[in-house]
């Protein structure tokens, strides 16, 4: 495959799952009661595309040419945490940027084991998150 579409792959990928968190992330905290301040969708997506084309930049990389360094993956995602807080500097606290980061990471993660069969480790996963999504929600309403 092209290098250049190797790379708008996973640019699109990282995008999409990006894009998903934040909508899933805007309708937790809905539930749970917390605000999520939202700029305009034009000045998100601007946002998302530029995290997610480090995301996708780094992820194909990684894949591409040091395919054993799969924690160098640690970086961009600090990168991308710094981009969001950032972006939303005054309205976001640490809480959503690490929720937005554990939504799409989770969004992956059943992505891949869903792609490559492994649904029961996709279901695991599924459970796994929805059990700690109600115990942060417990305890955030608990406060």
């Amino acid at each position: 495959m092209h290098t250049a579409m190797q790379l708008l792959g996973y640019w699109a990928l990282a995008f999409v799952t990006l894009a998903a968190a934040l909508v899933l992330l805007n309708i937790y905290d809905g539930i749970i009661g917390n605000d999520l301040i939202l700029l305009s969708a034009g000045k998100e997506a601007v946002l998302a595309g530029i995290a997610s084309l480090v995301e996708g930049g780094s992820l194909w990389l990684v894949v591409s040419f040091v395919p054993t360094a799969a924690r160098a993956l640690l970086i961009p995602a600090i990168i991308v945490a710094l981009i969001y807080k950032v972006g939303h500097l005054e309205d976001w606290s640490r809480y959503d940027v690490t929720m937005l980061l554990l939504f799409q990471g989770v969004l992956i993660a059943l992505a891949v084991c869903l792609f490559t069969g492994q649904f029961l480790v996709a279901l695991v996963i599924l459970l796994v998150f929805a059990f700690a999504l109600a115990l942060i929600a417990g305890f955030l309403r608990g406060l």
